[in-house]
């Protein structure tokens, strides 16, 4: 069984609860097709880690992106700005963690369109910080 990431469980929490379509590191596929529109999470190894010398470890600023997903360029970027709403109005939380603040740490990136699938698809992506200690 592989362990689920409880920060990446919260943050596809947030944005399922405004009824997006979330993909976790992975793109959800109907019929072998990519589903569009969508968000897909995915964690970012580093960040930054700190704490106490008893728990040198508790504090943590993780980094995610989000790649939204959409037909058209335009889908995507209105999937975008959807997702990026949904993590300012529903709170990220993690059982037994205080979570401070979840930022973005740059803007979206441009809209790239997807030759290698058929029909192609749009992608836009962006980075966020989640800043995170124990309760």
């Amino acid at each position: 069984m592989i362990a689920q990431d409880p920060h990446a469980l919260a943050i596809i929490a947030a944005l399922e609860a405004d009824s997006l379509t979330v993909g976790d590191g992975v793109g959800a596929e109907t019929a072998g097709t990519v589903t569009a529109p969508q968000i897909i999470v995915h964690l970012i190894p580093g960040g930054t880690i700190d704490g106490s010398i008893a728990d040198p470890d508790e504090w943590a600023d993780a980094r995610f992106q989000l790649t939204a997903v959409g037909r058209v360029a335009a889908e995507a970027r209105w999937y975008a700005d959807k997702a990026a709403t949904a993590l300012e109005a529903n709170a990220v939380t993690v059982a037994g963690r205080s979570v401070q603040r979840v930022r973005p740490t740059e803007p979206w990136g441009p809209v790239t369109r997807d030759h290698d699938v058929s029909p192609p698809l749009f992608y836009a992506t962006r980075t966020f910080g989640l800043f995170t200690f124990p309760t």
